[in-house]
């Protein structure tokens, strides 16, 4: 006796079609997301790299217009404050412990600071908590400097310099070691408290800004500081990636919705009529 092919209703097919377009919707959709977000970062790849091959530029105001002068090269003559000098912690150079250094430079005829940064000091593995001196050949504070670097929206959370808008850290750790100020994280609040001056929206590095992402080069020293390559994060790869896994699964699903539609219904549908 052969038994009874029981066949999936109307109602079950129609729900498991709009089941699977639900899911094939919603990963397609991802991937268009992340397929935006990679033209975004490459845009904004291209306008830094755009901006470090422009000119140099000689701001007046500490105010800037940072979605315009990000990345730019930077001229001015001024001097470096004594007071307005800072140690960021818990920096690597080549896996060796390091602090940043920035110090505040006031531009000729100015009443503000720029937060520039200087360089990397590695710590003394033999006294690992006690802030590294300032080099014996570094410019002195209050010595005529023309300063050439390039503005940066704001200091980073780590080794390399990131970011788009300039952003006031949380929560930073403020200590003193061996008459230096150590600080967690950099924050232009705290550094005008500090300084007890104006403090200019964009931040300056000395440091090398790499004109092609990743571009890696090995740390040198200027000044008697240690400069590092600092790398564009243009991230468009990781999106790329991430935009194709959901494409990807979007077709599977695809796939099998169509096939499990005909084997539930279709198939089943032939069999019975084939056996009646």
């Amino acid at each position: 006796m052969v038994n009874a092919v029981k066949t999936p209703g109307k109602v079950k097919l129609a729900f498991t079609l709009l089941l699977g377009a639900s899911f094939v919707w919603l990963t397609f959709s991802l991937g268009q997301w992340q397929t935006g977000r990679a033209q975004e970062k490459q845009a904004l790849f291209e306008a830094q790299a755009r901006a470090l091959a422009a000119a140099p530029v000689s701001p007046t105001g500490a105010q800037l217009n940072l979605d315009n002068l990000s990345y730019r090269k930077i001229e001015l003559k001024g001097r470096f404050e004594a007071k307005a000098l800072i140690y960021i912690d818990n920096r690597q150079i080549n896996g060796r412990p390091a602090v940043q250094v920035v110090q505040g430079f006031r531009p000729e005829g100015a009443n503000f600071l720029i937060p520039v940064d200087r360089g990397l000091l590695l710590r003394n593995p033999a006294q690992p908590r006690l802030a590294p001196n300032m080099p014996a050949q570094a410019l002195q504070a209050g010595e005529p400097f023309n300063l050439q670097g390039t503005i940066l929206p704001r200091f980073a959370q780590s080794a390399e310099l990131r970011g788009i808008g300039l952003g006031e850290a949380k929560d930073i750790l403020m200590a003193q070691s061996n008459g230096y100020e150590v600080w967690s994280n950099f924050s232009a609040g705290q550094f005008e408290k500090l300084v007890g001056m104006p403090v200019s929206n964009f931040v300056v590095t000395q440091q090398p800004v790499a004109q092609t992402a990743g571009q890696q080069q090995q740390a040198s020293i200027v000044g008697g500081f240690y400069h590092l390559a600092v790398p564009l994060q243009e991230q468009v790869a990781k999106h790329k990636g991430y935009a194709f896994q959901w494409f990807t699964m979007s077709a599977v699903l695809v796939l099998l919705t169509l096939f499990f539609v005909y084997r539930e219904f279709f198939r089943r549908e032939f069999y019975k009529g084939n056996k009646q």
